[in-house]
Order: structure tokens, then sequence, then C-alpha cells
């Protein structure tokens, strides 16, 4: 009983630690997300924007 007790002791602890890092890799994929989104909008704008100077319209 004292090996359980040990372990499920050890759990209690690390729990709250672990969920707070399992919520900040996920806070930061997210973010990674969001950012890549970004980027591809504004690539994709300028790119449209530089057809049309040049005075061709892309389907």
């Amino acid at each position: 009983m004292d090996v359980a007790g040990a372990v499920l002791f050890l759990i209690v602890i690390i729990a709250p630690s672990l969920g707070k890092l399992i919520d900040s890799v996920a806070y930061r994929n997210r973010a990674s997300g969001r950012a890549e989104v970004i980027r591809a909008q504004s690539a994709t704008e300028s790119h449209a924007c530089e057809t049309r100077e040049r005075g061709r319209v892309d389907g």
C-alpha cells in the first residue's frame, strides 16, 4: 500500500502542472496556426495587388 500511496501522491502533485503544460502547448499551437493563416492571407492579398498593378487579372 505504501507504493500505491506514493504513486497516488505523485500523481496528485504532478497533475496540475501537467495540465498547465498541456494548456500552454495548446495555446502555442493555436497561436501558430492563426499566424500561419494571417501570413497566407497577406501573401495572397499582396499577390492579387501585384497582379492588378501589372494589368493582368487572373481567374
